[in-house]
């Protein structure tokens, strides 16, 4: 029977010395969740800084792939070492649900303790900047696994050495509330890139459809495309500034002097508007601006009118 043995723990625990030491010179596949996530990383085309939303999905990715290699490696009847974090019960819950589904196979699983005096050791030769109550904080945020989990070992690797630890299981309800929490998980990321998926559609759709044209200065409204408001001297997004951003709202007769925009860079504040300090002319203005584009798809009036309705 294949078997996969998970290696976690915090950074600098030692995990990749310790399969290089038990493991680099046995027939096993050996797979990093690392290498994993830099790929992830480097497919999402995000040079410098990336958005927390864009790195929950590449590491959400990676630990699609690592799975799926996991898997087909086992069903080949490979041996398989696999490096992890594995901070939480949940994520590991998943991995094991998956392999249990899918092949027939030891799993076992060894979390590295090591002492204070190690794990210092070990970042400053990693050259990181940690202290005491950093490594308090790691040690506090790894559940250790539980064999309600489905670990059919669990080891604990301390400076003393290697001993199996296995807890007394916890209960059924553990499992159920794990999975509860990892399936809304997926449902809240699946229904934010849905949500996402139309706003840039939408947002797209804005450079040949129609839409209300107000400005703020003179009040005048047309219901045109950005093409004829180009061309009729409008200063509207797509074409000028960007939708849901504060920039001159302005038909071709009025000027930028007289906007909100204006008035908000030239106060001599820092550029931020605050609604309490708005007239209401201006208010009506940069509320309209926040709800863009959306707003710009029903006239106004049509808006208050249905609105007082209700």
């Amino acid at each position: 029977m294949p078997r996969v043995t998970f290696v976690i723990g915090a950074t600098a625990s030692g995990k990749t010395y310790f399969i290089n030491q038990n493991f680099s010179n046995k027939d096993v596949e050996i797979l990093d969740a690392f290498d994993y996530q830099n790929r992830a990383y480097e497919e999402s085309g995000f040079k410098g800084r990336m958005p927390i939303k864009v790195q929950i999905r590449c590491l959400m990715k990676a630990n699609e792939n690592l799975l799926s290699d996991i898997i087909d490696k086992l069903k080949h009847g490979r041996d398989v070492v696999v490096e992890q974090t594995f901070y939480k019960a949940k994520r590991r819950i998943v991995y094991v649900d998956a392999i249990r589904e899918a092949v027939k196979a030891e799993i076992e699983i060894y979390v590295m303790c090591p002492g204070k005096e190690r794990w210092m050791e070990n970042t400053r030769l990693r050259k990181m900047v940690e202290d005491d109550e950093s490594y308090e904080r790691h040690v506090a945020e790894i559940e250790f696994p539980n064999p309600i989990e489905g670990f059919d070992s669990i080891f604990e690797v301390t400076d003393n050495g290697i001993k199996l630890r296995m807890d007394p299981p916890y209960d059924e309800q553990f499992l159920e509330d794990a999975r509860k929490e990892i399936l809304e998980e997926k449902e809240r990321v699946k229904k934010e890139d849905e949500e996402s998926r139309e706003r840039k559609e939408l947002l797209e759709s804005m450079k040949t459809r129609p839409f209300w044209h107000y400005c703020e200065v003179c009040g005048k409204k047309e219901f045109i495309t950005d093409e004829e408001a180009f061309v009729g001297g409008w200063d509207y997004p797509p074409r000028i500034g960007f939708f849901g951003m504060l920039g001159p709202r302005t038909c071709g007769s009025c000027q930028m002097k007289d906007t909100l925009y204006w008035k908000i860079q030239t106060s001599g504040k820092l550029p931020i508007v605050i609604e309490k300090y708005l007239n209401e002319k201006e208010l009506k203005t940069w509320r309209r601006i926040k709800g863009e584009p959306e707003s710009l798809l029903v006239d106004e009036n049509e808006q208050e009118s249905t609105g007082q309705k209700r």
